[in-house]
């Protein structure tokens, strides 16, 4: 079975499925399912995506076509997972200088 990871970059949570398997898919996460359940929900690999984007409710007619392609443009599909950002530890040398104040004197206007 060949899966592809989705990932979702939008603002706006979707839960769909398939034959009783439901997939949650939350923003900023990705979800790991088959190509062919990607292709029922979001029209993988099908150039018209119209009917998905219907299904989905992203565009209830044709009119709203092109804003329901700019909320399918906001998610990502991959063969292999993201990496993950890292946020490494602070470099402990490195601190920051002490801010210089003014010693309660104001600075007279030339």
């Amino acid at each position: 079975m060949d899966t592809i990871f989705v990932t979702n970059h939008s603002d706006i949570e979707l839960v769909d499925g398939w034959n009783g398997v439901k997939y949650d898919f939350k923003p900023g996460a990705t979800v790991e399912l088959p190509i062919s359940i990607a292709t029922h929900i979001f029209g993988y690999g099908v150039e018209d995506k119209e009917p998905y984007l219907a299904r989905l409710g992203w565009a209830k007619s044709r009119n709203e076509l092109k804003d329901g392609l700019a909320i399918l443009n906001k998610w990502e599909f991959t063969n292999e997972a993201p990496k993950k950002d890292r946020v490494l530890s602070p470099v402990v040398e490195k601190v920051p200088l002490p801010f210089k104040k003014a010693g309660g004197k104001i600075p007279s206007a030339a």
